[in-house]
């Protein structure tokens, strides 16, 4: 018998309580045995989901624990540093959503702290993990439309008008760029195995901080991409690059992936599963489900890929050039 992972989750709020509990009381071999949020309601929400974890008000009192082998991180964006810090003085293993720090000065200290720590840290990049992407990066690498000439991304998820917390004020953590451009900046250069050289922006305000923006990137090899992100606009979530031979298109939103110019397999034996669980739950979103599943099987030794915190920092110096090249903070 394997004995349980033992797993406290900082932070139970409407992340937490929607996908990582739900997620991790699902998981073979781990346990959920401490949950820490200052909030009584978010605390009551998730010890209801996962019954007999002990609830705490703070992430001080969670650490404490000896019964916590790992800590799975999601409170609001501007706590990541330090209860990430915490943590990896304490010798256990780390799974920090996105993004790393909320300025590069922290970043840089959270990332250092996780290579001299010796444990398992990941950073939360699900979307790696969702078989639109993963079979995206695959015929990308096979070369299937040649070599890449540019990149257009559309990240938008709308969030209502009257938003108010943290998520409003750029300074606690909120803004677009933290939020989704964070992500799209991790998979333009995870897909393509690339670095970034220049970045420009343009940022708006609509109703709260930083609530649009569009970007321009300019990657190692020349290669040019283009992102919009919104707070205030429809669903959407698609990038597509334009090759030398053809064209690749995934979009999340619609759950597709195409091909135009090129000829290739586009589907995989996890996108076809994903597609065919998606019949009864329309919602299924399996990256979360893989992502925290692979977090557990590398702390056991699997030779598994995580994004790193490196990865993390990687992502906030994007954030942070575009946040210049705009002129705001």
């Amino acid at each position: 018998m394997i004995a349980p992972l033992r797993i406290g989750v900082i932070g139970c709020g409407a992340i937490a309580t929607s996908v990582h509990l739900r997620v991790l009381r699902r998981l073979r071999a781990v346990r959920v045995t401490a949950l820490a949020d200052p909030a009584a309601e978010a605390r009551a929400r998730a010890g209801r989901l996962v019954p007999g974890a002990a609830l705490h008000t703070s992430a001080e009192e969670l650490l404490d624990r000896s019964d916590v082998d790992a800590v799975v991180v999601a409170a609001p964006t501007g706590l990541h540093a330090g209860i990430a810090l915490a943590t990896l003085r304490t010798g256990r293993h780390l799974y920090l959503e996105k993004p790393i720090a909320t300025t590069l000065e922290d970043g840089s200290r959270v990332a250092a702290a996780a290579r001299d720590a010796g444990v398992v840290a990941a950073i939360g990049y699900n979307w790696r993990f969702q078989p639109l992407m993963v079979r995206g990066r695959e015929l990308l690498r096979a070369g299937v439309i040649g070599e890449v000439r540019a990149v257009h991304t559309v990240f938008c998820e709308p969030v209502p008008h009257t938003a108010r917390g943290w998520r409003a004020r750029r300074s606690e953590g909120g803004g677009v760029l933290l939020d989704l451009g964070s992500h799209n900046f991790d998979l333009i250069t995870w897909l393509l195995e690339a670095r970034i050289e220049r970045v420009e922006a343009a940022v708006s305000s609509l109703a709260t901080e930083h609530d649009s923006a569009l970007v321009r990137l300019e990657l190692t090899d020349g290669v040019i991409a283009t992102s919009f992100f919104s707070l205030r606009a429809c669903r959407a979530h698609s990038l597509e690059f334009i090759g030398e031979r053809g064209v690749l298109r995934i979009d999340r939103s619609t759950r597709t992936l195409s091909l135009q110019g090129a000829r290739a397999r586009t589907s995989s034996v996890a996108l076809m599963s994903w597609r065919l669980r998606s019949l009864v739950r329309p919602r299924s979103e399996p990256s979360w489900s893989t992502a925290l599943r692979t977090f557990a099987a590398k702390i056991r030794g699997a030779a598994v890929e995580l994004p790193t915190f490196d990865d993390g920092l990687r992502s906030l110096e994007i954030v942070i050039d575009a946040e210049r090249s705009a002129c705001v903070r």
